[in-house]
């Protein structure tokens, strides 16, 4: 990984993609040569006030490899701010959940999945 946010990047494991997802990636993504295998979902810190040393937290999904390489800056999913952590963990917990039946997409369809 590469990016901005080195510090407080939690991912979970690595979820292969099941053919509904990937169908999916395919027809959303225009990528036609690179095709993830799996899903890395992260929740991702930002510090806010560093006096207090308070956190707002973000789910993000990202395409990736078995191997778990990915690009931090080709997300196709970022949830909405999270002020607390146990919240962006369970809503962590439903993603993946829902990657494993490979229904990622079609029940998260009112989230901002780009």
């Amino acid at each position: 990984m590469n990016g901005a946010n080195y510090r407080d990047f939690y991912q979970k494991a690595l979820i292969p993609i099941g053919l509904n997802d990937l169908y999916h990636y395919k027809e959303t993504s225009g990528q036609k040569h690179t095709i993830p295998t799996h899903w890395l979902i992260a929740l991702e810190g930002r510090l806010k006030d560093i006096e207090n040393e308070f956190y707002t937290w973000i789910v993000t999904i990202y395409p990736s490899d078995s191997n778990g390489s990915f690009s931090w800056n080709t997300s196709c999913y970022t949830s909405s701010i999270y002020h607390c952590i146990h919240q962006a963990y369970e809503h962590a917990n439903e993603l993946v959940h829902s990657g494993k039946n490979g229904q990622l997409f079609t029940k998260n369809k009112n989230e901002d999945v780009s």
